[in-house]
């Protein structure tokens, strides 16, 4: 079995950033410049999110009892572990956060945020993460539904079931971001990547978690990609058999032509109410780049069976 963070649980990911632009007189709302093409791909690509999610809902009368939940959520950091074969994870949150802007009014933004996580087999799990729904403010109101990634994890290597301390599990996580949402919650292109997923298991009850991938991330002026560089590292600690605390730091080039590279920092604990009922909260701060200067977040995740 992989390594389990912070003791028997193991906490990572969260949903990325919906990003911004300026407002237009009509109701601060962007104008639908989208031709009938782009129009039938978002409602194939709504139908494509309602088809996996629906799929994923359908093995859970296959989920097996296996070990004690590990969420993905709540930093950005991802961990190497999977949802064991047969089970059926949901993780939900909600996150508020605020970003000063030069010369103009303060951005607020509060999203729901879910993950749909399915093992699929021992070495192989699906995911569908995303917003249902996102509202910003920037002067102007905007509310709708943000974008959806559709991912897989798949485990190269775990440590043996009687290992010591310390251990190593490693996983691959490749992705493809489901552009649904209009702007400015999202960027109305799909992005693709992949994340190599490193998992320490140290002695103390200690973790750590390592990523490191790339991707391509779709551009609206002009039409194109442009290339991301993606590494992150989470140190945590498991204060009892039930809480656990975490650090997480977070860094990413630019995601946008004329941006600039960002790192984030997080602090959470996790609290295991069950062996399948999981809760977090915690805040987060943009500490170089652009993001928000910060966001307050909490979370309930849990695993469905038998």
């Amino acid at each position: 079995m992989p390594v389990a963070k912070y003791g028997e649980m193991w906490l990572k990911s969260a949903a990325p950033d919906a990003g911004s632009t300026g407002m237009t007189p009509d109701d601060g709302r962007m104008p639908d410049t989208r031709g009938p093409g782009v129009m039938c791909m978002m409602g194939r690509l709504s139908h494509l999110i309602v088809f996996v999610a629906s799929a994923l809902l359908g093995l859970w009368p296959l989920a097996a009892v296996a070990q004690d939940i590990n969420p993905d959520r709540p930093d950005l950091t991802t961990s190497a572990e999977l949802v064991p074969a047969g089970a059926l994870q949901l993780e939900t949150g909600l996150e508020y956060e605020r970003e000063r802007v030069g010369g103009g009014p303060t951005r607020q933004q509060l999203t729901v945020q879910a993950v749909l996580r399915a093992g699929l087999l021992a070495r192989l799990e699906v995911s569908l993460e995303g917003e249902p729904f996102v509202w910003q403010r920037a002067g102007d109101d905007e509310r709708g539904t943000g974008d959806y990634t559709l991912a897989l994890k798949y485990r190269l290597y775990a440590p043996p079931e009687d290992g010591g301390t310390p251990t190593v599990a490693l996983a691959l996580r490749p992705f493809v971001k489901l552009p649904v949402a209009r702007a400015p919650i999202g960027s109305e292109r799909p992005d693709a990547g992949a994340l190599l997923l490193v998992s320490l298991g140290l002695p103390w009850g200690l973790g750590l978690d390592l990523n490191a991938g790339a991707a391509a991330l779709g551009q609206t002026r002009p039409e194109g990609f442009i290339p991301q560089g993606v590494a992150s590292a989470s140190f945590s600690w498991a204060a009892t058999e039930r809480l656990a605390t975490i650090a997480d730091f977070f860094f990413a080039t630019k995601e946008e032509r004329d941006g600039r590279a960002s790192l984030r920092a997080t602090l959470a604990v996790v609290y295991k109410l069950t062996s399948r009922l999981a809760l977090d909260a915690g805040m987060r701060t943009t500490l170089a780049g652009p993001g928000p200067d910060w966001s307050a977040f909490v979370g309930l995740s849990a695993r469905f069976g038998r």
